[in-house]
């Protein structure tokens, strides 16, 4: 008796409109191997798409036929079960004839004696393919089409939710989140605040974003009523008129973007008073835990700079006694010769050996890649054809587009290797002599370093700093021995009041060596 494995599949759009179910498969296929004679060894099945060879259960397959070199079949219901792409399957034959195993489709039959069936098994393994190209291609003409006229198809972008039109179509319409969208625009666009203090000061107020996300929030044209479509074949990039309310003017947005580029143009007080007062943004007030602000008093015949909190508040402090504490504390804070030692062996280690993970892991996230991308392609198309309601289409594609970006970024993980650590020896470099790096900074650059490494407000008190919250960075990093002593403490009494301000453990930052 012939032996034979057996080989079923279905996707998710397959099993739904076509029928096309494993145990509907399975019935066919066990029939037809009771019919011939064959001696069934194992079913192998997958859920995927035949895009591709990647997929579980047809390794697993592969696999089983190289420890079993008896079996002489593989049967499948009909070729687009076995794959959508030509060029692969041919190859795949080709590979398991080698193995001595016959692919055999039973509705779609090739007798391989005669050269000219090989025209039929062409047409067999290229119509599924020409199918998937020819949806994909309708799927996004739809979408492009729906652009054109000014749609926004995906998730909506933050401060903004969707609603059904009175076509029962959707639309973007400005949502809770709209006003602190407004408001990062507009402290962007005075030119007088680094990108990260807005977004820090926004998420504080509700507006969440990741660096990365907050960089693409300012430099999206959907904000002040534009739908922007990327360039596709021959047809160029386009930027079109949305449907859409606006949440920001187009010069609001524009000004924005000369910000950003760097090509805007700052008033010449605020640039004087910005480089006399560095520290201005990073320092709260120890008694009522507000922000200080900064300014210049005449008298005496001379000028005399300030950094003070706001009236009705006698919080009050000499600029120059305040920035050379800090030049002191700069002085004070070097990177551990240990923990440099040890952090250049860990890269050494890094650079020689293979950060990626295993063939087979790497393989298995490609395969769940294809799939939700395929997910995501098959929802657009539903969608696009009202088989599917609004509530249902945002529900699954956010699924799916959560997994999709957890997946990328397990695989992108996977991969990296480290090839050249001339930067960080040079950032070693640096943290160890952070005084004369930031006295030789310009004003944007030493707000940069401040930013950087005390990510949370600073505190100046009986000549001493110290942070609102313990920093990571510096106890991981620098030396708190001594002379340098990091400890974390409760609040005074005084401050207890302000504990929505100034959170209760800190950090004492010296002030001198």
């Amino acid at each position: 008796m012939d032996q034979a494995v057996i080989y079923s599949r279905v996707s998710t759009d397959e099993q739904a409109d076509k029928g096309y179910s494993m145990r509907a498969q399975e019935e066919r296929l066990t029939g037809y191997c009771a019919l011939k004679g064959y001696s069934i060894e194992h079913h192998f099945m997958d859920d995927y798409s035949a895009k591709t060879f990647e997929r579980p259960g047809f390794q697993k397959l592969l696999e089983f036929l190289k420890h079993n070199k008896s079996i002489s079949r593989l049967i499948v219901v009909k070729w687009d079960r076995f794959s959508r792409n030509i060029t692969d399957a041919l190859q795949m034959i080709k590979t398991l004839r080698k193995m001595n195993v016959e692919v055999v489709a039973i509705e779609q039959p090739i007798d391989w004696s005669i050269p000219e069936q090989k025209m039929m098994l062409a047409i067999y393994l290229a119509a599924p393919e020409i199918e998937n190209e020819r949806r994909s291609m309708n799927t996004i003409s739809g979408m492009r089409r729906a652009m054109k006229e000014g749609r926004w198809l995906v998730m909506p972008p933050v401060g903004y939710i969707k609603q059904k039109d009175n076509r029962n179509k959707p639309i973007l319409i400005p949502g809770e989140k709209a006003k602190l969208v407004k408001e990062a625009f507009e402290m962007y666009a005075t030119g007088n605040y680094h990108l990260e203090h807005v977004r820090a000061d926004l998420n504080k107020k509700g507006l969440k974003l990741g660096r990365a996300q907050f960089w693409c929030m300012i430099r999206n044209p959907v904000y002040y009523g534009k739908i922007e479509i990327k360039a596709y074949k021959e047809e160029p990039k386009q930027l079109v008129d949305g449907i859409h309310a606006p949440i920001v003017s187009e010069e609001l947005f524009n000004e924005v973007q000369r910000v950003a580029s760097g090509k805007a143009k700052i008033k010449s007080k605020t640039r004087k008073e910005n480089i006399a007062f560095p520290l201005r943004g990073f320092i709260v007030c120890s008694k009522c835990g507000k922000n200080l602000t900064a300014s210049v008093s005449r008298g005496n015949g001379g000028l005399y700079t300030y950094y003070h909190c706001q009236p009705g508040c006698a919080e009050r402090h000499v600029a120059m006694e305040v920035h050379s504490t800090f030049s002191t504390l700069l002085s004070s804070l070097s990177l551990k010769p240990e923990v440099a030692l040890l952090y250049k062996k860990i890269l050494g280690d890094m650079k020689r050996s293979d950060q990626g993970l295993t063939t087979e892991y790497r393989r298995n996230l490609k395969i769940k890649i294809n799939k939700y991308n395929e997910y995501i392609e098959i929802t657009d198309h539903k969608f696009l054809k009202d088989e599917i309601d609004k509530e249902t289409y945002d529900r699954m594609l956010m699924k799916y587009k959560k997994e999709l970006k957890e997946l990328n970024s397990q695989l992108f993980n996977s991969s990296v290797v480290l090839k050249d650590t001339s930067e960080l020896d040079y950032g070693f470099n640096l943290l160890s002599d952070l005084k004369s790096v930031y006295d030789k900074s310009p004003l944007n650059l030493k707000r940069n370093l401040i930013s950087s490494i005390f990510p949370e407000k600073l505190i100046f008190e009986n000549k001493k700093y110290r942070t609102t919250k313990p920093s990571e960075i510096l106890k991981l990093l620098f030396n708190n021995y001594k002379g340098s002593q990091l400890s974390e403490k409760k609040m005074s009494a005084k401050n207890s009041a302000h504990s929505g301000q100034v959170a209760s453990g800190r950090i004492e930052l010296p002030s001198k060596v």
